[in-house]
């Protein structure tokens, strides 16, 4: 990194701006080149940037996650010696590539496998389930929020929370039909709000669907600014 600096800092005034900007230009357009179909320069664009992403991730695993133990560990082995075992554990995953000893890996795996189900089921309760219900605790009274118009837009918007938390909640119950008219009406009212849950659900993959677009589309706006502005300025058209 010392000497890319220093080779750039012998560079006269404004030429690294100038490669930078023709690298980011040249690559912009053969990502946008995919309208055209698939093409050699959309895949050596995809390919560089696969590249790049995958060396930049091993770097910073290293530098930021590996080395550092490492060096914890072999400096005072009796403190951190429980970070001899997950070394111990990374390596034997490299057994998966041995046909002979592919079975050492299953060890590392079922550790991942359960912490990471572990880790998703916890973030699931805590992250999601248990804060959205706390959430929808809240008064649907227009009173609370002060009255007036605005008091009842906060109702209203508190009802909808409630209504959508619920609805969607009783999209995903499943139960056995039982006997008895309290048990049909319960089963209705279930089916009821599994409907109105499904709308919700349909509502909010719409909204997350938008908000993908909107942002494809500023990315896509920004890039067409910078070929625009910043590479056809080069040639005096900008």
């Amino acid at each position: 990194m010392n000497t890319l600096s220093q080779i750039i800092a012998l560079l006269p005034a404004g030429t690294a701006e100038l490669v930078g900007t023709w690298v980011a230009a040249l690559l912009t357009l053969a990502i946008l080149s995919y309208v055209f179909g698939e093409n050699p320069f959309f895949r050596f664009a995809e390919y560089l940037f696969v590249g790049i992403a995958a060396g930049y991730a091993g770097a910073l695993a290293w530098n930021h996650v590996l080395w550092p133990r490492l060096h914890l560990l072999l400096d005072d082995p009796y403190t951190y010696w429980h970070y001899g075992i997950f070394f111990v554990l990374g390596l034997l995953l490299l057994a998966r590539g041995v046909e002979s000893l592919s079975s050492l890996g299953n060890l590392p795996l079922a550790v991942l496998f359960g912490t990471g189900a572990a880790l998703a089921a916890g973030g699931a309760l805590a992250g999601s389930l248990i804060p959205q219900m706390g959430a929808t605790v809240r008064s649907i009274s227009p009173t609370t929020y002060g009255g007036g118009l605005l008091g009842w837009a906060y109702a209203i918007d508190a009802f909808l929370l409630i209504l959508g938390t619920i609805a969607t909640l009783a999209t995903f119950h499943y139960a056995a039909r039982g006997r008895g008219p309290l048990n049909a009406l319960g089963e209705w009212a279930i089916r009821t709000l599994g409907r109105v849950g499904q709308k919700f659900i349909m509502i909010a993959f719409g909204a997350l669907f938008a908000g993908a677009l909107l942002t494809f589309f500023a990315v896509l706006r920004s890039r067409i600014e910078f070929l625009l502005f910043d590479w056809l300025n080069l040639f005096g058209v900008g």
